[in-house]
């Protein structure tokens, strides 16, 4: 047994940190109150006792004699090797005494003995000395490194949980290469009691409680990838209506070694709800009109583009202008114009349905774009919308509009030629 073992057995049976001679008594953050109070009544007795004539505090009479007799020696290495060379020297005079009273050795001669092994104790004790102080020296530090290491660890445990439980809205935790929980926050575990009624554990695996087999497959996949090396980041919808879906966006990054070693996931899963229904709210309102909930005149530019990049032929295009709109908002107010407005649109998206796109062109003017529809049909189509209009009325006014169409039968013509066609025939028709 080392001295390290034999300290460590010491302070573990006394009940002393043999480091700190002053502290006889240390408090653990387990201890119940009671025995705080008795740990401050027996300090108080050690100090009244100190200061008297005992040797001991009443701590130290709890341990065994042979702690009570080694304990000044480990609190002192000089004093256990001068004990060392005494007892020695002792010994070494009697055993010499008795051998020369035997033998008759004269005494000169027992002198000499006495001098050479008194000389050779002498510096075995000094080397002994040196060692003493080297080991003791050696497990000091050690102590103390360790007892730095783990202050260091506590201290990153702390802020490695302060930083995962004070994110907001996020979800994170970790996992080993076998997809496993190494740690989590308690945000990430209730999302998980919630969506999949499942209490998570370390050294679950994060697999095993998803019952879903589709997301499943998905965060599967993106652990996979972030195994080999990979940083990614997904965006996972969570629900069929977009009034009603929630969104998380995950990150996953590769948890490294010294070596550069893959030993681990890190997961980062933040809702993102609000942003992806802000962004599906401005990108409605970048190309629908706010007033008919059509799309709006930058939307219907945009697939007038694209379909010239196809070159989809046959494609119609049928243009609706509303009659006396100035006279309207002037004699019954911008309200009545604006419901007739909202009529129109409603009355288009009717009879277009799912064959086309219904936008609103101008202040008064809407397009129907028909891809891949011929003349027979746009014209069918144009047809319907001026039986549809007639005879409506919003607030007495009856709704009147001019209705012009044309169609590209070949890629030769371009788009914006056939929409100027069908606005000069607006021009002439008649209700």
């Amino acid at each position: 047994m080392t001295y390290k073992d034999d300290l460590e057995k010491l302070r573990k049976e006394a009940g002393i940190d043999v480091n700190n001679p002053t502290t006889l008594f240390q408090y653990e953050p387990g201890r119940k109150s009671s025995d705080l109070h008795s740990a401050d009544s027996d300090n108080a007795e050690k100090g009244a006792e100190k200061k008297g004539n005992g040797s001991f505090t009443s701590e130290e009479r709890k341990m065994s004699l042979w702690q009570k007799i080694s304990l000044p020696f480990i609190r002192n290495s000089f004093l256990s090797v001068l004990f060392f060379v005494l007892i020695t020297l002792i010994w070494i005079a009697i055993s010499h005494t008795v051998v020369a009273s035997v033998n008759d050795i004269p005494r000169k001669t027992l002198v000499i003995y006495l001098i050479k092994d008194a000389i050779f104790m002498i510096v075995l004790a000094s080397v002994m000395y040196r060692l003493f102080l080297t080991q003791f020296s050696n497990t000091y530090h050690l102590e103390q490194d360790s007892k730095k290491a783990l202050e260091e660890a506590k201290t990153w445990h702390a802020i490695q949980h302060s930083m995962m439980e004070t994110i907001p809205e996020t979800l994170v935790y970790t996992l080993d290469k076998n997809l496993c929980y190494t740690s989590f926050n308690n945000r990430h575990k209730y999302s998980m009691l919630r969506m999949w009624h499942s209490e998570i554990k370390i050294g679950d695996c994060l697999l095993d409680h998803i019952t879903d087999e589709t997301i499943r497959g998905l965060v599967k996949k993106d652990l996979e990838q972030a195994l080999k090396g990979e940083y990614t980041s997904q965006i996972h919808k969570f629900g069929d209506f977009d009034a009603s879906s929630v969104y998380w966006q995950n990150f996953y990054a590769p948890i490294l070694d010294e070596d550069k070693k893959i030993i681990g996931i890190t997961c980062f899963a933040t809702n993102i709800t609000a942003l992806k229904q802000a962004q599906n709210k401005n990108l409605f309102m970048s190309y629908h009109d706010q007033l008919t909930d059509l799309y709006n005149r930058t939307y219907a530019e945009g697939v007038i583009e694209q379909a010239e990049r196809d070159e989809i032929a046959p494609y119609s295009v049928i243009v609706i202008d509303v009659m006396g709109m100035h006279q309207i908002n002037d004699n019954y107010g911008h309200q009545t114009g604006d419901n007739l407005l909202i009529k129109v649109g409603e009355i288009l998206t009717k009879a277009v349905k799912d064959t086309g796109v219904v936008a609103r062109w101008g202040s008064d003017e809407f397009l129907i774009l028909l891809p891949n529809t011929e003349p027979a049909t746009c014209e069918a189509l144009a047809n319907i919308c001026k039986c549809d209009f007639g005879g409506v009325t919003v607030n007495g006014v009856p709704l009147r509009a001019h209705i012009g169409f044309a169609t590209r039968t070949d890629t030769s013509k371009a788009l914006t030629d056939i929409l100027r066609a069908a606005e000069q025939e607006s021009k002439h028709s008649r209700p």
